[in-house]
């Protein structure tokens, strides 16, 4: 978290997404809410790329669409504005960005979208059913869903996925939470 909040004083560019981002969201929710976490991921504009580059070794992984930065020790997932291939523009994501607990993070509507892709791209592995009890998450902390956020993203694959994550009570149980309910 810390890092988090130095990189959004940092790069006002930057914006978490993932779990950094989903926990950020459920500040408060209690430990039963939050996992862990392996990596950080974040979106950024090429400007900010330049610049964490003249500070930091910025390493492109061109097959999988981001570049990775070494942070104090940490490997960060970057997701450079038209240089990966998340489901959503960075411009989108910047636009409807909000600072949490010192955090620049994606709107909740916005991981909606990205977990579900992630699901999808990693559907029948253990990632697969990580991501699956992300989008319970997300769902979970939704009160007021903007629908102008999530209405031109729903499509007939992402709504078939968050179906079979809503369908299925294992994903939400072990969090206290009702997905099909919003906050809690």
């Amino acid at each position: 978290q810390q890092i988090a909040q130095t990189l959004t004083l940092e790069y006002s560019d930057a914006v978490f997404i993932g779990e950094i981002a989903l926990a950020a969201h459920a500040m408060g929710l209690g430990v039963n809410f939050h996992e862990a976490a392996h990596d950080a991921e974040l979106c950024i504009s090429l400007p900010g790329k330049a610049a964490m580059r003249d500070r930091f070794e910025v390493r492109r992984t061109p097959q999988l669409g981001k570049d990775t930065v070494l942070v104090e020790g940490e490997d960060i997932d970057l997701y450079v504005e038209h240089q990966h291939s998340l489901g959503i523009r960075y411009a989108g994501i910047f636009a409807f960005s909000e600072d949490v607990v010192g955090i620049r993070v994606a709107a909740l509507e916005h991981l909606l979208i990205l977990k579900l892709d992630a699901a999808q791209g990693r559907w029948g592995s253990t990632q697969s059913e990580k991501d699956m009890r992300d989008v319970a998450r997300i769902v979970s902390l939704m009160d007021h869903p903007r629908v102008k956020l999530l209405s031109s993203y729903l499509d007939t694959e992402r709504m078939e996925t968050l179906d079979r994550v809503l369908r299925r009570n294992d994903l939400s149980s072990g969090h206290e939470l009702n997905p099909n309910v919003g906050r809690r």
